[in-house]
């Protein structure tokens, strides 16, 4: 602060008529103060800011805990080959697992899907007979 007070006094100086300086003086104070106005809103909104990250930040992690606890739940879903209610545990590697009835490879999206014209058995999920093309029409018709 000292270096400013050396600059204000150096103005000051410069300007030879007493009534001039005062006035000029005058203004650069109340430049000073509204600058000083300007750093502390500014500081007051950074810490607003960073208050509202910690926050997200924090939510963010309470989301991903209650994610990766769900995930590691087990459950149970139906085969798409066999029908069978078997446990079900997402693979930690997100890849396809094995049913452990019937030994085929099950892909995670068929756990999922439910086709109302399919009965589980055609091409896409083993063989029902349905033909893809009637899937398409369908979605045309609708």
């Amino acid at each position: 602060m000292s270096d400013i007070k050396k600059k204000l006094d150096e103005v000051k100086e410069a300007v030879s008529n007493p009534d001039e300086a005062t006035k000029v003086m005058s203004i650069i104070m109340e430049i000073v103060e509204e600058m000083e106005d300007k750093v502390n809103g500014v500081e007051k909104r950074q810490l607003a800011l960073e208050e509202k990250t910690a926050e997200i930040y924090e939510m963010l992690q309470d989301m991903e805990e209650e994610l990766v606890t769900a995930m590691n739940e087990d459950f149970e879903a139906e085969c798409p080959y066999c029908g069978e209610t078997i446990p079900f545990k997402i693979p930690e590697d997100g890849e396809d697992f094995e049913c452990p009835n019937c030994h085929n490879v099950i892909e995670l999206e068929m756990m999922f899907d439910e086709d109302e014209n399919c009965s589980g058995s055609c091409s896409s999920c083993g063989g029902c007979g349905h033909d893809e093309e009637d899937d398409i029409e369908d979605d045309e018709e609708e």
